[in-house]
């Protein structure tokens, strides 16, 4: 064989890795279908799949039919702390001597007058469940991050994600315009006037269209960076562009129409924006450096205050209206006094938390009286405080400092002198998410999650630069 041919055949993989990166997007991709995965049937097929190629992955490269692409050593420290948080939880299910556990252990006992083995989480079975679905979106990152390391496959990765929020998007505007009556297979019974694609709640559902929005405007910008670093006259160069955007990235243009048509009909304030600060976000990171880099941000500044205008122009009104009501309306108010009531829950364990996934039965002994019965409130709606209630202020911190690091490898990324598309899309990912997750619950949507994990491997596996090979 060629150096060359033997060189392709390597960037390419083996058969093996290629199986497992299309079942790999094959997985993301179909997680929104079942309701966003966010029942125990379809969140368990989705953490059963996720494992089964974890170990398919592993056993190809105990046999030698895969590689370790990116050393464990790039991402010690987010490994370590995640790890960490991951044993945490299983020590929160293990029972305990009397009076080591949750006090709501005492409780129960006295009220059945049999002893119980006590544990820290109050429902280790939800807990258990909760650590199932937070190792299948690790080993989805990881996953993503060994196979998507060769530039063809993180570019083939890129479109995947675009065309898969793309896909939901044009589903969630199909399904909006015949009357907007059912969600996948069932007839709505929430949100009759927001668009939510196979998502219930169109929070939810916003974040994962901003994501996709995030993927489909990277995979635009690549089909026109060249156009834009062309030393033309203004006028030929806005001719090509012109072209470009509705010729040969047509498709690119048409996906990101359509997220971002999905993403306004949703009605979701916070969904909005923090999609639009990504967007933002993403647009000044691929601005990159040299004396022109203030007028690209300029540009992005202003490209995302258009769209913010065309938001409230074609959101159908139903956008409009809840920015009107934004601080009067009853779930704003029930917000401010579930953060207070979470706040003090936490206080009772704040070392050790109440259990991960147990946030549903702990709130219903703090539920404060005037919160509104017209509202069922199993979550905080503030992903920050509920991990903290839940696994106590030293592992919260641990998890989200996890994540903060592995952005942080993609804003290292950014100072790559090739393409730093992944880069900038992991760091804009990581903005929406981490600003939706102060006003809601979406990462706890199986699906969301999946795909952000998804994004990040990618990201971070594009984020060092390749070994050239020297000849001679």
């Amino acid at each position: 064989m060629s150096e060359i041919s033997a060189s392709a055949g390597k960037a390419q993989g083996t058969g093996t890795e290629r199986f497992l990166f299309a079942a790999l997007i094959a997985l993301v991709a179909l997680a929104p279908l079942p309701l966003a995965s966010n029942r125990p049937l379809p969140a368990a097929a989705l953490s059963l799949a996720a494992g089964l190629l974890l170990a398919l992955w592993g056993a190809a490269l105990l046999a030698g039919r895969a590689r370790l692409a990116v050393s464990p050593r790039r991402i010690a420290w987010p490994l370590a702390l995640s790890g960490a948080v991951a044993l945490w939880i299983v020590i929160q299910t293990l029972p305990l001597p009397a009076g080591w556990g949750d006090p709501a252990w005492a409780e129960a006992a006295a009220a059945l007058g049999e002893p119980l083995s006590a544990s820290i989480s109050v429902n280790p079975q939800a807990t258990l469940s909760a650590l199932m679905r937070l190792l299948a979106y690790a080993a989805i990152f990881w996953l993503t991050m060994q196979l998507a390391r060769a530039p063809e496959r993180a570019r083939t990765a890129l479109k995947a994600a675009a065309l898969t929020g793309a896909a939901y998007a044009a589903y969630g505007i199909a399904i909006y315009a015949a009357g907007n009556d059912w969600v996948t297979i069932y007839r709505k019974w929430a949100y009759h006037q927001a668009l939510t694609s196979t998502f219930v709640n169109r929070n939810s559902y916003a974040t994962f269209a901003g994501l996709g929005l995030l993927c489909a405007a990277a995979w635009f910008m690549g089909g026109i960076r060249h156009l834009l670093e062309l030393k033309r006259p203004l006028r030929h160069k806005a001719a090509l562009l012109a072209e470009a955007v509705f010729t040969q990235s047509l498709f690119r243009t048409t996906a990101m129409l359509l997220l971002l048509a999905a993403l306004f009909l949703t009605g979701s304030r916070a969904g909005v924006a923090a999609s639009l600060v990504g967007l933002f976000v993403l647009l000044t990171a691929m601005a990159g450096g040299g004396a022109r880099r203030p007028m690209r941000i300029a540009v992005a500044g202003g490209i995302t205050g258009v769209l913010a205008l065309a938001a409230l122009a074609l959101g159908g009104g139903l956008l409009s209206e809840r920015l009107a009501e934004t601080g009067r309306d009853a779930s704003a108010a029930g917000r401010q006094l579930t953060y207070s009531a979470t706040m003090d829950a936490i206080t009772t364990a704040p070392w050790t938390g109440t259990g991960y996934g147990t946030y549903r039965e702990v709130f219903a002994a703090w539920r404060p009286e005037p919160l509104s019965s017209g509202f069922f409130w199993d979550k905080a709606h503030n992903d920050y405080l509920e991990n903290a209630l839940e696994l106590g202020l030293p592992a919260a911190l641990a998890l989200n400092l996890a994540i903060a690091l592995l952005a942080l490898e993609a804003l290292r990324g950014l100072g790559r002198r090739r393409d730093r598309t992944a880069a900038a899309l992991g760091v804009a990912a990581t903005a929406l998410v981490a600003v939706h997750a102060y006003f809601d619950f979406s990462l706890q949507m199986p699906a969301v999650s999946a795909f952000y994990a998804f994004i990040m491997g990618l990201a971070v596996a594009q984020s060092y630069p390749h070994a050239r090979r020297r000849d001679g």
